[in-house]
């Protein structure tokens, strides 16, 4: 086992890239005395708590990139959507357009219908009064004729 030797507490920390008190709060969290010769191990435990402070530090990190690559994927979910609900609304008044159109159009024909049935009833009672005018025309000539029948007695 190498072992490491510093001429003091501040030239550990200073190697450690610590504080002084961190140094000693670590040491004694560790259980190692702060004698200025050090193995490799009790180094490396001292820096162990720095080591898993930067894992944490990592952690975050990618806990952000995590939550950074979450809100762009559901940022990009939303413009889809943003574009289908686009898409959705033109569809919807083209609807409303051919809808509106198709009533436009019935209601023309309605009243087209509705005038060939007034002409339709305006030849009918045309040709009625045509047929009663007749009538009385053909019972008169008819009366006429009977009488010059009887007259002639053919």
């Amino acid at each position: 086992m190498t072992e490491h030797v510093f001429e003091s507490v501040k030239a550990l920390a200073d190697e450690l890239g610590v504080s002084r008190t961190t140094l000693y709060k670590r040491a004694k969290e560790n259980e190692i005395q702060l004698t200025g010769t050090y193995t490799k191990e009790q180094i490396d435990k001292l820096m162990g708590v720095h080591l898993k402070m930067d894992n944490e530090h990592e952690n975050e990190q990618s806990s952000e990139q995590a939550v950074d690559s979450a809100i762009k994927a559901l940022s990009e979910q939303l413009t889809v959507k943003d574009d289908q609900i686009t898409e959705l609304n033109r569809r919807l008044e083209q609807a409303q357009k051919l809808v509106d159109q198709s009533q436009q159009l019935q209601l023309k024909t309605q009243l087209q219908l509705e005038a060939e049935q007034q002409k339709v009833l305006s030849l009918e009672t045309e040709m009625k009064q045509d047929d009663i005018v007749e009538e009385t025309d053909t019972s008169e000539f008819d009366d006429k004729k009977s009488f010059w029948r009887r007259v002639f007695g053919s």
